[in-house]
């Protein structure tokens, strides 16, 4: 007959396998019901947990993972990738833990190289971000028995997530433009990959216009500095150029800047310009820009905290949407 598994007795119990590990180690935060459930389940098929395995398993593992998923090589020089890393390196340095870093593609190799370096014990778990990250891969990522934090990005089902309240931020921010009188409003954002933060913008956006009852438009961008420009450039050259242009991130809200100077137009005179993070050098531009504070620095220790949470067999919840705030300054 052939040995019942923890995952067996926690598929006969209906909870996760990280649960009956709890339950075995008399972990207090488990439910009364839950707990009964699962002894149930383990006196029915008998289970008997490999002690070998189990000491193997219980030796800490202290290195974390940040993974990027597809970010490629132009992206590491994103002010965006570089403060996570630096939030996350400094909440898990704080906590004894180590950061290791990975790129993850839609490619097996990749997700293979994580699995093995994750059975072989060298992390104990993954923050992730990326917002072409689909269901697919963080299901095959969880099926390891891995746990994984997703920060910045939403999936159905998943339940350990640390993002912002980007709908509120866009809504801000069309109200402040419909404020100080625009009323042709234009954003750049890039949806082709149906990141679900930039789907919040982008339909916050068009909701909020609407309601305001001003004309809205979308050009296609990809987050980089060029496309803000291009996206600009595109817009005079076409003879209909908006009273506004509001970045989906300060870099692109900075090329639009740029390619403002290049046409001679007035900002905030002949074109408003905002942008959508609040990073350190959009102090600097001139006119300072206009944009909306993210706290992205908190939000990456969060899912630090979380992940480290999880790691020690703790029950956690996701943390509801980090708020946002509009800052206002020159450009808009």
């Amino acid at each position: 007959m052939t040995r019942a598994t923890l995952k067996d007795v926690a598929a006969h119990a209906g909870v996760s396998h990280q649960t009956v590990s709890n339950v075995l180690n008399g972990h207090p935060s488990i439910r009364p019901t839950t707990r009964e459930r699962v002894l149930s389940s383990i006196s029915a098929l008998d289970y008997h947990p490999n002690q070998a395995a189990k000491a193997l398993r219980e030796a800490r593992v202290t290195t974390l993972c940040f993974a990027s998923f597809e970010h490629d090589p132009d992206t590491l020089s994103d002010p965006y990738r570089n403060l996570i890393q630096a939030a996350l390196t400094a909440e898990a340095n704080a906590q004894g833990y180590s950061l290791a870093t990975a790129f993850l593609a839609h490619d097996e190799a990749s997700l293979d190289e994580l699995r093995q370096r994750y059975l072989q014990r060298s992390i104990g778990g993954a923050v992730i971000i990326g917002t072409r990250l689909q269901a697919a891969q963080w299901e095959r990522m969880t099926s390891w028995g891995m746990n994984v934090v997703l920060l910045d990005h939403f999936l159905p089902g998943t339940p350990h997530t640390v993002s912002a309240d980007y709908a509120s931020g866009m809504r801000a921010l069309v109200a402040h433009h419909v404020a100080r009188g625009r009323r042709d409003l234009a954003l750049v954002l890039p949806t082709r990959d149906y990141g679900s933060t930039a789907l919040m913008r982008r339909d916050s956006f068009f909701a909020a216009a609407k309601a305001h009852g001003v004309r809205a438009r979308h050009i296609d961008g990809d987050w980089s500095y060029a496309s803000g420009e291009r996206a600009l450039l595109e817009l005079h050259a076409s003879g209909d150029l908006p009273d506004a242009l509001l970045g989906g991130n300060d870099r692109m809200a900075t090329g639009a800047l740029s390619a403002a100077h290049g046409l001679g137009l007035s900002v905030p005179g002949d074109l408003a310009i905002s942008g959508f993070d609040d990073f350190d050098f959009v102090q600097y531009l001139h006119p300072k820009l206009t944009t909306v504070r993210v706290p992205h620095a908190e939000m990456a220790r969060e899912a630090a905290r979380l992940l480290i949470a999880l790691t020690s067999g703790e029950d956690c919840v996701t943390p509801p949407p980090y708020p946002v705030s509009l800052i206002v300054r020159d450009s808009a």
